[in-house]
């Protein structure tokens, strides 16, 4: 995990900071849906998720706070997951790795209204 934060971290810009990270698997669709592990960064400027190399195919995803609505946290039996709209198709953040999803929710509402 801390080899993927390293490399994280070098794609941050220079008037970016990290607010929170966590392990969690974002699930994408390629051919069916698929849960790709990996850590979800939450800065001052946007939401990434950032997966390890599977087979030369690193995962990098970037949302902007600008294009992200309906975000909300969903209550499941084992573990909550994050899902929101982003330009106009659903993404959902799962297995996520702490004990407070509602903190981080919050944390995210809070850079939205920024």
């Amino acid at each position: 995990m801390t080899t993927l934060l390293n490399k994280a971290k070098n794609i941050l810009t220079t008037d970016e900071t990290i607010l929170f990270y966590t392990a969690c698997s974002l699930d994408i669709f390629i051919y069916r849906s698929v849960a790709r592990p990996g850590l979800l960064f939450l800065t001052n400027k946007r939401l990434f998720f950032y997966g390890p190399d599977v087979s030369k195919n690193p995962i990098f995803e970037e949302y902007s706070f600008a294009n992200i609505s309906n975000l909300k946290e969903q209550k499941r039996l084992f573990s909550n997951q994050i899902i929101f709209m982003y330009d106009n198709e659903w993404k959902k953040i799962k297995h996520i790795q702490t004990n407070d999803v509602s903190s981080l929710v919050q944390q995210i509402h809070e850079q939205l209204s920024k």
